[in-house]
């Protein structure tokens, strides 16, 4: 079964012309600015194409599936030399963690996009099987870091990366967490099923696991990580903040049977979030919701206006749940050190097959939040009309 799967996989092409490389960054464009409305550096609206110096430099690989004239999944590679790791990203991503970094061969993956009628087939094993190539093969890397936003950490998972001791990375229209793969690795690779255990198993041995994961292993347990995945401590801090005492007015998990929370709990993770971190933007398509855990954060609207100030017990993200496009309304940002259950929208659509019962329950929950919001506009409304000599009506005239 295991050899058809593989002979089912897309090809994967490395970009060699001015053309091809042309082709991927109008591709980019269709999916970062035309389907998800994000906020990124690099954007040509003219030509509509998005690409940055770094995509010509010569320590820049792209791959692509498709043709050029149809691409379905597009990745590029940023191989650094020992000690040529440029400041920004040394920085962004805190790579100063990494015993010995600057003696080391360091690849970073990024602009990972998949054509959406594509996605959840067999584009993603191909691209991450012709990387893991590149990468152990041709350039002789030991670790590659990437970043993604929040809601794609479980899929960057799969393919063998997580979270290390680096807090989340700011952007211009979502907040980051920083990743990274132990490329020699083959025991992490194997529980998650990555696709590339084969390779691991062609370029590493059992020594280089041990001698690898003894110099970086420290970096991707516990506290030492911005993100706590671990169901059951996730589900006793829910326990003791939340469900310990029930306020007159019940938070959204308050409001839900504990068993529906403790399944949330098992299926979310919780994010640190630093002083100042962006964690939504108004406008950028992606459909997490999130429960404050700890904290204060503001909401804002596109105009930069406050709308509201949230905090422990509170839901924010479930309008681009609900819209069709998946676009935020408003943005968030922290105004404080908070924790923030993350909450993703396949869970809950899997939920509905999998326990339709507790999916309502969570659903009836959410239009509890959304109506709550609505009606508190429209008092607010109302008010303003009435400061400004506006006669409003309370009920409908005859």
């Amino acid at each position: 079964m295991f050899a058809r799967w593989l002979t089912r996989l897309e090809t994967v092409r490395r970009a060699e012309t001015a053309q091809e490389r042309q082709a991927i960054y109008r591709f980019r464009y269709q999916i970062y600015c035309k389907e998800q409305g994000r906020d990124i550096g690099g954007v040509h609206h003219d030509t509509q194409t998005v690409w940055e110096d770094d995509d010509e430099q010569d320590f820049s690989v792209h791959l692509y599936t498709g043709t050029p004239e149809d691409i379905s999944g597009v990745v590029r590679l940023r191989c650094w030399e020992p000690g040529q790791i440029p400041r920004h990203e040394f920085e962004l991503l805190s790579l100063h963690v990494f015993p010995d970094i600057e003696r080391t061969r360091v690849a970073e993956l990024g602009r990972l996009m998949i054509r959406p009628t594509m996605r959840g087939k067999l584009v993603v094993p191909a691209l991450a099987r012709a990387v893991y190539e590149y990468l152990s093969g041709e350039f002789g890397a030991r670790i590659a870091v990437a970043f993604c936003n929040a809601g794609l950490v479980k899929h960057y998972r799969k393919l063998g990366f997580r979270p290390y001791a680096a807090p989340l990375v700011p952007t211009p229209d979502c907040l980051g967490v920083a990743l990274v793969t132990v490329l020699s690795d083959l025991d992490f690779h194997r529980q998650v099923g990555s696709p590339v255990v084969g390779q691991v198993r062609k370029y590493f041995s059992a020594a280089d696991s041990k001698r690898d994961l003894d110099r970086y292993g420290h970096l991707m347990v516990g506290e030492s990580t911005p993100i706590e995945s671990d169901p059951a401590r996730i589900w006793a801090e829910i326990q003791a903040e939340f469900l310990a005492d029930v306020a007159d007015q019940p938070s959204f998990l308050q409001s839900l049977p504990e068993k529906t929370v403790k399944l949330l709990s098992s299926s979310g993770f919780v994010l640190d979030v630093a002083t100042g971190i962006l964690v939504t933007k108004a406008g950028f398509g992606e459909r997490e919701m999130y429960v404050i855990l700890e904290g204060v954060f503001e909401v804002t609207d596109t105009e930069g206006r406050r709308l509201r100030i949230m905090s422990k017990g509170d839901l924010f993200g479930e309008v681009a749940f609900f819209r069709d496009s998946g676009r935020r309304s408003a943005s968030v940002r922290a105004l404080s050190e908070g924790k923030l259950l993350v909450l993703r929208r396949r869970v809950l659509e899997e939920m509905m097959e999998s326990d339709p019962h507790s999916a309502a329950q969570i659903l009836f929950g959410m239009g509890r939040v959304l109506s709550e919001r609505v009606a508190t506009i429209g008092q607010e409304q109302r008010l303003s009309a009435a400061a400004s000599g506006v006669l409003v009506w309370e009920d409908e005239p005859e």
